[in-house]
């Protein structure tokens, strides 16, 4: 029985490659090129044109300029949410104390001028100067009267409570203020009641 350690004999054969060797005519090996690397194939790849950069550096810059503008639109509009907060949150208030204007202006309008005298002429100057003390703060928080008599109606300002036939003044002319109107800033607070003038239609 031999010995297992034993060389057998045989010569031992080292496979160094998988790949089958081609020869050529002359039985001489050829030599085979190497498949190319992931990174050799990455180097191999054309890089970008000049044209394609500045055209991504192009449309970086559009999209930066229209965020730009974005973000300043949006501080321009809540600058200006915030100052119309601060000019209008009073206008309920102011709203409701324009009824003390009114009759205070009442009062006045029911005491004649000039037949007065003594503690009624009195009277009716306190109340001239309450009046004129009340139209001033009014003015103060931005508060201004509405033009009416004499003016073209505009319905954005005036309300009509009644219209009187005449030719005296160009139609829709303010004959009479019947209650005085107010702005708050560029806002109407309450609008002016007025009796505004129809033009009478003459025939032949």
């Amino acid at each position: 029985m031999a010995d297992e350690n034993q060389p057998s004999g045989e010569p031992e054969i080292e496979i160094l490659s998988s790949t089958a060797e081609k020869f050529d005519s002359s039985g001489n090996p050829l030599e085979t090129a190497a498949a190319p690397s992931q990174e050799a194939s990455a180097m191999a790849e054309a890089p970008p044109a000049d044209s394609d950069v500045k055209a991504m550096l192009e449309e970086t810059k559009e999209k930066l300029i229209w965020l730009a503008a974005e973000f300043d639109n949006y501080k321009k509009r809540v600058l200006k949410e915030r100052e119309d907060d601060r000019k209008f949150s009073q206008a309920g208030l102011l709203k409701d104390f324009l009824g003390v204007a009114d009759n205070l202006e009442r009062a006045v309008s029911a005491m004649p001028e000039g037949a007065l005298e003594g503690p009624a002429q009195g009277l009716k100057t306190g109340v001239e100067l309450t009046l004129r003390s009340f139209q001033a703060l009014l003015a103060k928080q931005g508060v201004t009267r509405i033009g009416a008599k004499g003016e073209r109606f505009n319905p954005r300002l005036h309300e009509v409570m009644f219209e009187e036939k005449t030719d005296a003044v160009p139609d829709d002319t303010v004959m009479e203020e019947l209650q005085a109107g107010y702005m708050i800033q560029e806002r109407v607070l309450r609008p002016a009641m007025v009796k505004v003038a129809r033009n009478v239609t003459k025939t032949s």
